[in-house]
């Protein structure tokens, strides 16, 4: 199968397009399936436990950042799509469960071979990691005072950063050797972000699913943005 990877930020219209697209090219007789980056995230204990081992770091404290996935889960599921010979249990995770922060849920989904395209979105899918020139020049232009743009990253550590900057080596070295081509789903502001991800939590309020609350989303967003400054130029 044709797999496609597809970035674009919180409340962008991802996962509505890949429904969309799934649904059109499968009457269409082009067999397909979808499925996200949000599906691998660590299990809400796993992510405790990350969040116990790096105290001194708030970017990892929950979901989100590079290096609160399970990667080899995700390499798993794409290996078992593109031998196409054997049913694929496609993972899920449920943003409402632990009061909105998510824990991974037992998959409802499965994939039938033969397929023909697999459609595989995330908001970080595709970010690259900094060389070590990049990513000094990065935290140069963090740290200037005069500067009005990085303010999320000015927010956290240059160690916390260069963490999570280093997590992403993972992710290029092992998930998008398997993925054949890329789409951006461009945005012209970050600002906007914030904004799209309260549609999402008052949608999860207004069906009677638990959601975050307005200053919890604050402070969950927050922790998202220093990933969109760091990799977005370089993407």
């Amino acid at each position: 199968p044709l797999v496609v990877g597809i970035n674009g930020p919180q409340g962008s219209g991802k996962t509505t397009m890949v429904r969309g697209l799934v649904d059109y090219l499968n009457a269409r007789k082009i067999k397909t399936v979808g499925f996200s980056l949000d599906d691998i995230y660590l299990t809400n204990a796993d992510q405790q436990q990350l969040a116990q081992t790096h105290q001194d770091n708030p970017l990892l404290r929950f979901r989100g950042q590079p290096g609160t996935h399970n990667v080899e889960l995700g390499c798993a599921t794409l290996q078992s799509l593109l031998r196409n010979t054997e049913v694929t249990h496609l993972p899920a995770y449920d943003k409402s469960l632990n009061a909105g922060y998510g824990d991974r849920t037992e998959s409802q989904h499965s994939a039938q071979p033969p397929v023909d395209v697999v459609l595989f979105e995330g908001w970080c899918l595709g970010f690259r990691s900094l060389d070590t020139t990049e990513f000094a020049q990065f935290l140069g232009r963090v740290r200037e005072v005069e500067n009005t743009l990085y303010k999320y990253s000015r927010q956290f550590s240059d160690d916390n950063l260069r963490e999570v900057n280093q997590n992403l080596r993972k992710y290029e070295r092992e998930l998008y050797p398997l993925i054949d081509a890329w789409v951006w789903l461009r945005l012209a502001d970050l600002d906007v972000v914030y904004r799209w991800r309260k549609d999402q939590e008052d949608e999860l309020a207004a069906q009677g699913r638990p959601s975050l609350s307005d200053q919890q989303l604050e402070d969950f967003v927050t922790r998202f943005m220093p990933g969109y400054e760091m990799a977005v130029p370089k993407l």
